[in-house]
């Protein structure tokens, strides 16, 4: 055998201890798809944590509007509603001095003056045009305005200024929010309790009968045993105007 020959052959060379420690396996690069996976990850939890919290929201929307209206029905057995009569819904008459309903058309004014009605107190907080502003007063009626947001209560001062009104009027008040059931089931509420006329619950049930209110509505009248009635805590507020909220758009655009 030629020596030359295996002299030239050697085997190829092996890496050392050190390299063998010091060696680490690269890892696979990133292909298109993992990339996208992992840019994705948060946006579905994103949609995931959206999708409970309104499904969570539905429900207890679901549960406030069936209760208050099973209430409302319950309510109707025991107290009269309000009824329809022209230019005017949920007309009902509290006592010989207080009328209440919701905001009258134009034949609706006309049919409070028939009615012998002098003054018109006013609760929307809404921005009213010119020529609704002066509907009452081109029937010969006066007109009270105490703003109310819709859903909402109204203050003492508000109360203590309702019942000076009524009490010194010279024939019956005919007072009105926008449907006529929450704003001003809460004021004839603070006045059926400071005349004696019924107790914060039994305003409650009246006030029912007519149409369900708010919640924070039905908790303002269940505390209104005086003029120091209690506004509602703002956690009540809260949960109120955020499951009122749906019934609020609907007043405010007129879709249903």
């Amino acid at each position: 055998m030629n020596l030359r020959f295996l002299r030239s052959f050697r085997s190829p060379s092996l890496p050392t201890g050190g390299e063998l420690a010091t060696a680490t396996p690269e890892p696979p690069p990133l292909t298109t798809s993992t990339s996208k996976a992992v840019r994705r990850s948060p946006l579905r939890l994103a949609v995931r944590v959206l999708g409970v919290a309104a499904l969570g929201y539905l429900a207890l929307w679901l549960a406030s509007v069936l209760g208050m209206l099973g209430a409302h029905a319950w309510a109707g057995q025991h107290h009269a509603g309000g009824e329809r009569v022209a230019g005017i819904n949920n007309f009902l008459a509290v006592d010989d001095r207080l009328w209440r309903g919701s905001a009258p058309r134009e034949e609706g004014y006309a049919e409070l003056a028939d009615r012998g009605v002098h003054t018109v107190v006013d609760l929307r907080a809404e921005d009213l045009s010119e020529e609704e502003l002066a509907l009452p007063r081109e029937a010969g009626l006066a007109v009270e305005r105490l703003p109310i947001r819709d859903g909402q209560t109204p203050t003492d001062e508000q109360v203590e200024r309702f019942l000076s009104i009524v009490e010194d009027a010279s024939g019956p008040v005919y007072v009105h929010c926008g449907a006529g059931v929450g704003r001003t089931g809460s004021l004839t509420s603070a006045y059926l309790v400071h005349t004696g006329q019924a107790s914060s619950r039994e305003a409650v049930v009246r006030t029912l009968a007519v149409g369900p209110p708010s919640i924070e509505q039905v908790y303002y009248i269940l505390t209104s045993g005086d003029l120091d009635a209690d506004q509602p805590p703002t956690a009540v507020e809260g949960v109120s105007r955020l499951l009122d909220a749906p019934r609020r758009i609907n007043a405010s655009l007129s879709l249903f």
